[in-house]
């Protein structure tokens, strides 16, 4: 008896800890991959089988459970369809920006099908998966839910895109939680102008692109996975869970159902190192206060404007503090207060006790890094949520706001005085931190517990919104209100008659009285007589 129970236990631990997964996050993005890297680590250090589609690989020899797909090329197709210069230029329209995604995205996802080892994973039929993470993004990645028919746990490093909340049954409200596309000054005072554009964005993109364009897939897919793959649509809609990076710092706080995990602490924040002696030495030397300059992964030198790159030049010039700058290529005219290096340990830096100000694009994870460390910030955005990300953290009150199209030397030098000589900004940003760090469970621990919840029930259906499959004239109650707007409206009409009715008998009554009246007055005029 004993033997049979620890023989039990031993295969429950073996099928626990020894999961087949696949995780896929085709976007080219350094942000989109940095905060679910260190999971991936943590899964196969306990025994799952990773195989991680990325165009980021980590690279790691020493994990012989992280097998890693190496999708790096969708950067040069990118570039080659000059897709950020098309995100961040200011003169181009929706349909200009949507017709280079759609390209971009297109060919990337032809380079994918057709290489070898995503070639092996679609027709090798030995082939099989416990699970599958893919990010919830406009991805047809979601065709390998089709080919392992194993559940499958949607990724998003920030707020997902609309459907994707959708899908999970959780509540879309235009005015409580606007998209973070839109430019949204204070989303806690939302101005009517921008009410109105959210309301439209959102019930547009519900029920127009989300139900005519997702459901739809490009011919090659089919070609790929076989005619009668299912619409986008149906395949997304059997998520069992979801994994979002948001947290209530720098997030609106929506409404979510228990299969919505949100994992926005900073899980990819990692233990301290020491600091390069040069950069070391440099910092320490700070006394007045070092600015970091980092506009993130993304924005590169070749997407600056002359402009932009004279103001930084000539405002550092002339402030009285060390500048620790990073940039992926060489800029001329910088004055000896400013060390330029193409790559830099960001998270370490932040920890030094000398930086003062983080001059930031305002990428999620950037925000995360200088909170946690109690840095104040002056936000530059381009594109995507840095936008709504910078607005917020000017109305927590813990930076500035600059436009990059207007930035001038005078802007960005008044606005690093305001920042390093007004000790609120530090003093908020230490208080924000306070609460970044105290989290009551860590967003990696939660993460996998998680992800080995839906691994042990093999889905996590008992958590499944009944809004997903409710239609949508169930779900606003439009048969129960148009019912109680008839039985208003048959009680107003019987109000309607019985006033009447009773209006025409007053009128009666009236009438006849003051018939009896002229009556009486008439027989009293001929007695008179």
């Amino acid at each position: 008896m004993i033997l049979s129970i620890l023989f039990v236990l031993m295969c429950d631990f073996y099928l626990i800890n020894s999961a087949r997964i696949l995780t896929i996050i085709p976007i080219a993005s350094t942000s989109h991959h940095l905060p679910f890297q260190p999971l991936w680590r943590e899964l196969a250090s306990r025994g799952h089988q990773v195989t991680s589609i990325t165009t980021d690989p980590q690279r790691i020899t020493s994990l012989e459970n992280l097998k890693e797909i190496d999708m790096s090329y969708c950067y040069d197709i990118y570039e080659k369809h000059k897709l950020l210069e098309t995100m961040i230029g200011g003169n181009n329209s929706f349909i200009e920006k949507a017709t280079v995604i759609k390209k971009s995205l297109t060919e990337c996802d032809a380079y994918h099908l057709d290489s070898k080892e995503i070639q092996n994973l679609i027709n090798n039929k030995s082939i099989e998966f416990d699970l599958l993470m893919i990010e919830a993004q406009m991805s047809t990645m979601f065709a390998f839910t089709w080919r392992f028919k194993c559940p499958t746990i949607a990724i998003a490093s920030m707020d997902p895109s609309l459907q994707f909340h959708d899908y999970l049954g959780n509540l879309l409200h235009p005015i409580v939680n606007p998209d973070y596309n839109l430019e949204i000054g204070d989303p806690n005072d939302m101005s009517f102008k921008e009410r109105l554009i959210s309301f439209v964005y959102v019930y547009l993109y519900k029920y127009f692109l989300y139900e005519k364009f997702f459901t739809t897939y490009p011919d090659i897919l089919k070609k790929y996975f076989g005619q009668d793959l299912p619409p986008l649509k149906d395949l997304q809609n059997n998520i069992s869970m979801m994994f979002i990076g948001t947290h209530p710092l720098f997030h609106n706080v929506r409404p979510m159902n228990p299969n919505t995990i949100t994992i926005g602490g900073g899980m990819h924040i990692k233990p301290p190192k020491d600091l390069p002696k040069d950069l070391k030495q440099f910092l320490d030397e700070g006394k007045n206060g070092v600015i970091y300059f980092s506009l993130g992964s993304n924005v590169n030198s070749n997407l600056l404007t002359e402009e932009f790159k004279k103001a930084v030049i000539e405002s550092f010039a002339e402030i009285p503090h060390k500048v620790l700058l990073k940039m992926d290529r060489e800029i001329q005219g910088f004055s000896e207060n400013v060390l330029v290096r193409k790559w830099l340990p960001q998270q370490d830096i932040l920890r030094h006790p000398n930086v003062k100000l983080f001059i930031t694009q305002g990428g999620l994870q950037s925000l995360q890094e200088s909170v946690i460390n109690g840095i104040p910030l002056i936000g530059i955005p381009f594109f995507g949520d840095q936008i709504t990300n910078v607005n917020r953290m000017v109305k927590k009150g813990y930076g500035i706001k600059l436009d990059r199209r207007t930035i001038t030397k005078e802007l960005l030098t008044e606005a690093i005085k305001e920042v390093m000589s007004n000790a609120s900004y530090q003093e908020t940003a230490k208080a924000m931190g306070e609460i970044f760090r105290d989290e009551e469970i860590p967003s990696l621990q939660r993460a996998v517990y998680w992800t080995e919840y839906v691994i042990r029930h093999k889905g996590a259906k008992h958590l499944k919104s009944p809004i997903v499959d409710m239609p949508a004239w169930k779900f606003y109650m439009l048969d129960v209100l148009g019912f109680l707007a008839i039985i208003l409206i048959l009680i107003l009409f019987v109000i309607y008659l019985l006033l009447r009715t009773l209006f025409r008998r007053l009128t009666l009554i009236i009438k006849k009285f003051f018939l009896n009246v002229e009556k009486e007055r008439d027989t009293t005029v001929k007695k008179d007589k």
